[in-house]
């Protein structure tokens, strides 16, 4: 694990130099300056431009070395072509880190530019970010280094949250938004095309910060997965939570983040099971960053996923309660105990059963509302409280939001409100409950979705990332192209249990293997050149005896050379038949990104059709394989349907296990297909009846 970068002179830095700086302080090159005035920024600010003497009242620099000092950080706000020269400016002063703005580097068509900027910084130990980014903010020390249209506002309130971003502009944009809403912020980096510096950086950095409480990450993608899979451990290890955007779902969303950040975009399937399997908060667009933030600001402990919701609207109650089941979160009928404690606080037309049905009577008596929320606040029947608020406005507004500021403030299990009402009648009620931080949500499925994802995150499993496994390149002694025979030795060899086979030259080798194996067995032609051997016809299977073998021998023989008259042809595998085993598959494939992923499913004809797979990265635990089948939809036909008798599931996570180290043990193991294993009856054990290996 390589070390984490010290950036914190980057972060807050004592002196800061804006090389391009403009007396237009609503431009790319002035703003930074206007920014650093309005956050109040106690260290000292060096305008740099060689056609002015002065700006904003400041004296101006013709060039970084005839600086007074040598800033920490460099804000390089001048058009593309002279960025090379700035570097070097700084290169021989000794300045440690540099931002650059700039487009038209590694996303435009000369990406050796950007290469040029790197190994120029390097050559002096600086360090970059950008270029083509927007910079960053440290909300809690109060420096922008940036020239964002966001940050010109009065609103600079520090919070726990830690944003990086490689987008610029969707970066702080998403930021506004969130902190509009009460998400409070303790940084905000955009890092842009990445050329040094890179959000992986930044957020094991984050990680590192006990300040930050929640981490959030908008990918369009990234070439270094090992440190990425570095960084999730480090979260689980400090128990933080982290949410990442992953944009380039489609192929044509990753043919437009290729060229916007020049990053490489990994196979979607491969992110969410690394993002499922090392308990990251998976989150689909803008509106997710918000709702992460307002859940996650304030964790309080959270024992279970039993919800009680207090409504003023019937109908409000019962779309939240649906909400919320499909969350996997559960609405219980409370207890007569509980319900009796309530009942004094409700009119007769209301309800106590979960949900509570305040109605908006609960107004006329001001020790109604506190009363009911302390009920279930203090209730051991529930995990988390919702208050769903429907349009009370004016004095009566007033003291619900004071109600609830002050059980938020004293609350020992997460408490939300949903308030639905319109700006105009309730903005000054939303904008009390966000300066005093409580969770506030006005649609019932973005608040059911964020206490969904606090519920998932707080109970998940915390398993530490399995060791990747050292050595045992045994591939490196098989020919370069593998038949099924050499492709379920290899297995055989790496502990996976394979059927009993032998590979003969003559019509006699095979007729005494059959007799040697026992009758029925299957027949088929090994060649290198024909690797999809059913497309070719040259397999048979259930042969009897040996006047069936001797026919088919030939046969196969025959069709192998009308399918390719110049394979080469290794020799006729005779084969054991499986029989009363069901059908699984267990597939490896070389993710760009992550290196070895490890799929299971149900194998034969039913991985085409139903695409019923599991897939995480490997190397895995025998309980993880576990978890993967047990949440194949097929798992029913593994435990047993209907009187049948259950398969050894045990054997076949095991067997996953064996092929996940294994995949890590092959560096030049592209691709392995086992189809089928058949799994028998449980305590029988796991058979591949074919393998199909493509090799680097």
């Amino acid at each position: 694990m390589n070390p984490v970068p010290d950036l914190s002179r980057l972060l807050s830095p004592r002196s800061v130099a804006i090389v391009g700086a403009s007396s237009n302080l609503d431009s790319i090159s002035g703003r930074p300056l206007k920014l650093l005035g309005r956050f109040g920024y106690q260290g000292a600010v060096y305008p740099v431009n060689p056609l002015r003497s002065e700006v904003d009242g400041r004296r101006c620099w013709p060039d970084v070395a005839s600086l007074p000092e040598t800033p920490d950080v460099v804000i390089i706000g001048v058009r593309a072509d002279l960025v090379e020269g700035v570097i070097d400016q700084c290169v021989e002063r000794g300045v440690p880190f540099g931002i650059i703005f700039a487009s038209g580097f590694a996303e435009a068509a000369d990406p050796r530019s950007q290469r040029r900027l790197v190994e120029r910084a390097a050559s002096g130990g600086m360090r970059l970010l950008g270029p083509n980014c927007q910079g960053l903010v440290n909300l809690a020390g109060k420096i922008p280094l940036s020239f964002s249209a966001s940050l010109d506002t009065e609103r600079i309130e520090a919070g726990p949250v830690a944003y990086i971003s490689q987008s610029g502009a969707f970066g702080f944009a998403s930021y506004a938004m969130a902190a509009d809403q009460g998400v409070g912020f303790r940084y905000v980096v955009t890092t842009g095309n990445q050329a040094d510096l890179d959000i992986i950086d930044f957020a094991r950095y984050f990680v590192a910060d006990p300040e930050v409480g929640l981490l959030v990450l908008y990918l369009e993608g990234i070439d270094r997965g090992e440190a990425f899979l570095d960084l999730l451990e480090e979260a689980r290890q400090r128990d933080l939570p982290l949410a990442v955007l992953k944009a380039g779902r489609s192929a044509t969303a990753q043919a437009a983040a290729k060229s916007h950040t020049a990053a490489l975009a990994g196979d979607q399937a491969s992110w969410d099971a690394v993002m499922r399997q090392y308990r990251v908060l998976a989150i689909d667009d803008a509106d997710d960053i918000v709702d992460m933030g307002r859940i996650f600001s304030d964790r309080r402990p959270l024992g279970g996923n039993r919800v009680a919701i207090l409504t003023t609207s019937g109908g409000g109650g019962i779309l939240m309660a649906d909400r919320c089941d499909e969350e996997g979160l559960v609405v219980p009928a409370f207890s007569g105990e509980l319900q009796a404690r309530l009942a004094p606080y409700l009119p007769v037309f209301g309800s106590t059963r979960n949900p509570v049905d305040m109605t908006a009577q609960v107004i006329n008596d001001p020790q109604g509302f506190p009363a009911c929320l302390d009920a279930v606040l203090e209730s051991s029947e529930t995990d988390m409280v919702v208050v769903v608020v429907s349009m009370i406005t004016g004095e009566a507004g007033r003291q619900m939001a004071a109600d609830l500021a002050r059980a938020a403030q004293k609350a020992r299990k997460p408490l939300v409100c949903c308030w639905m009402i319109n700006e105009e009648q309730g903005g000054s009620f939303l904008r009390y409950l966000r300066r005093r931080k409580v969770p506030l949500f006005q649609s019932p499925r973005r608040c059911a979705r964020a206490l969904g994802a606090l519920y998932r995150w707080s109970t998940g499993r915390r398993q530490p990332r399995c060791s990747a496994v050292e050595g045992g390149d045994l591939l490196a002694g098989f020919p370069a192209t593998l038949t099924e025979y050499d492709a379920k030795r290899l297995l055989a060899l790496h502990g996976v249990p394979v059927t009993r086979e032998r590979l003969c030259a003559t019509l006699e080798e095979t007729l005494a293997a059959a007799e040697e194996i026992g009758y029925p067995v299957a027949l088929k032609v090994m060649s290198p050149d024909i690797l999809h051997k059913t497309e070719a016809r040259i397999v048979a299977l259930r042969l009897r005896d040996r006047e069936e073998l001797q026919n088919a021998y030939g046969r196969l023989l025959e069709r192998a050379s009308l399918h390719d008259p110049h394979a080469s042809i290794a020799g006729v595998l005779v084969q054991e038949m499986v029989e009363g085993g069901l059908e699984c598959m267990i597939g490896v494939r070389r993710d760009s990104v992550f290196g070895p992923m490890v799929a299971v499913g149900l194998g034969g004809i039913y991985v085409e059709i139903l695409k019923d797979l599991s897939l995480r990265h490997a190397p895995l635990s025998e309980k993880t394989a576990l978890e993967m089948i047990e949440e194949l939809k097929g798992y029913p036909l593994l435990k047993g349907v209907r009187g049948e008798e259950g398969r050894d599931v045990a054997a076949l996570a095991r067997a996953v296990a064996a092929v996940s180290r294994m995949a890590c043990a092959e560096p030049d193991l592209l691709e392995l297909d086992i189809n089928p294993l058949f799994v028998l009856a449980e305590g029988k054990g796991v058979l591949a009846a074919d393998a199909l290996v493509i090799r680097r």
